[in-house]
């Protein structure tokens, strides 16, 4: 006798369906906030990166952020138009660009990062520090599964 496979659950039950939405919500949110440059969270989340290392090249922030060089080199694009970054290409390799920031684009960094700081604390307040922990594990864990940065 054959048996009928196992009903499929529900879209919102996919834990990879969750993850989307709250990245999406999370996204949102940051793009709305007061700090957030052109580009949105992930101009500000440049801006961010380069705050905690200032003179990353485009490939290594398209790297951090998982996105393509040619995506990288457009929102980098923006950051420079909008006066928050400048590029310096390194005299002993022209193909490679660093970028930095301006005082401007200093502030916005720092005050985006406040700004993102206070949705962080938002976003996770229900959980305790064990569990933001525990979470935080996880998501490296999944996000090593679907394959190394330097692969996006």
């Amino acid at each position: 006798m054959q048996t009928s496979p196992a009903p499929a659950p529900p879209v919102d039950a996919l834990l990879s369906w969750r993850l989307a939405v709250a990245g999406r919500l999370v996204r949102s949110l940051a793009d709305a906030t007061a700090g957030a440059p052109a580009g949105g969270g992930a101009a500000l989340a440049v801006l961010m990166h380069l705050g905690d290392e200032d003179g990353l090249t485009q490939v290594e922030l398209a790297r951090r952020q998982r996105v393509e060089a040619p995506t990288m080199c457009r929102l980098v694009d923006r950051l420079e138009r909008a006066g928050l970054v400048t590029r310096v290409r390194r005299p002993d390799d022209r193909r490679a660009v660093r970028v930095t920031l301006t005082p401007e684009g200093r502030r916005t960094a720092d005050r985006g990062r406040r700004e993102v700081e206070a949705l962080e604390e938002r976003a996770f307040a229900g959980l305790d520090p064990d569990e933001r922990a525990a979470l935080a594990a996880l998501l490296e864990r999944v996000l090593g599964s679907l394959g190394p940065a330097e692969a996006a």
